[in-house]
């Protein structure tokens, strides 16, 4: 993926399954059973990590996860899917939220690399999950607050990754200055795009790429009235060398 993202053409078959899937996507917003700490950013985010019921090669309720996209990947086991629901007024700012944070989430989309995970608090990242790939597969019909990537991020990021980490484990590495610095040229150097899917299609995110959230754009109506619905996998499963590879 010279871009680090592909978006696949729509498939029957991810269609049948966004179906299944959306059918287990909780009412968040009024289902006492949702953990309210899933509800945020003045609850015009739905997290929902581990939300959906999926076996280990993504069926739902027995409803199969096909598509091109297959042949591009790692066969490794696929975990519960996070179903992330963004609601008409995202982001609003939390209580105790900063406005510097706020802002960045506005303005940057709140961009990060997947499993470089703020530890302590001071907040340094660390590798703890090694991704092999970003899955995203939109459960309904809205394009709305879409998902954005940086075309050609994942190489800065990668390079960048690779020279702090230096054949060490990376897991042990504080990665945080070269994080936020590969960061930086990457908001100079690439362009933004949105990923405005539809029902049936897929995109596949590589795992390295820089990426976030747009906000819901005022006026915007949210016509089904259940917000922009979007399953989420990040299978683990790259060794230690594989993961910084190319």
């Amino acid at each position: 993926m010279t871009d680090g993202f592909a978006v696949f053409a729509p498939d029957l078959g991810v269609a049948a399954w966004a179906q299944a899937a959306r059918a287990r996507v909780p009412d968040a917003r009024r289902d006492p059973a949702v953990p309210q700490d899933q509800l945020r950013h003045g609850r015009t985010w739905f997290v929902g990590l581990d939300a959906l019921p999926n076996d280990a090669a993504g069926a739902v309720d027995g409803v199969p996860l096909p598509g091109a996209w297959r042949t591009q990947v790692p066969d490794v086991p696929l975990h519960r899917a996070q179903v992330s629901v963004i609601y008409p007024g995202y982001p609003r700012q939390d209580v105790g939220e900063s406005d510097a944070n706020h802002r960045f989430r506005i303005v940057r989309k709140a961009a990060h690399v997947d499993g470089l995970l703020p530890i302590g608090p001071d907040k340094r990242r660390y590798a703890k999950e090694l991704h092999a790939y970003i899955l995203a597969i939109p459960l309904n019909a809205c394009t709305a607050a879409p998902t954005v990537v940086w075309r050609g991020s994942h190489v800065i990021m990668q390079n960048a990754l690779r020279t702090a980490i230096a054949g060490r484990d990376p897991r042990r590495v504080d990665v945080t200055e070269a994080y936020h610095a590969a960061r930086r040229q990457v908001f100079e150097a690439c362009e933004m795009v949105p990923l405005r899917l539809h029902v049936g299609q897929v995109a596949l995110i590589h795992r390295f790429a820089l990426h976030g959230t747009e906000r819901w754009e005022d006026g915007v109506p949210d016509a089904q009235g259940a917000g922009r619905i979007i399953a989420f996998f990040r299978p683990e499963g790259a060794r230690d060398a594989d993961w910084l590879s190319a």
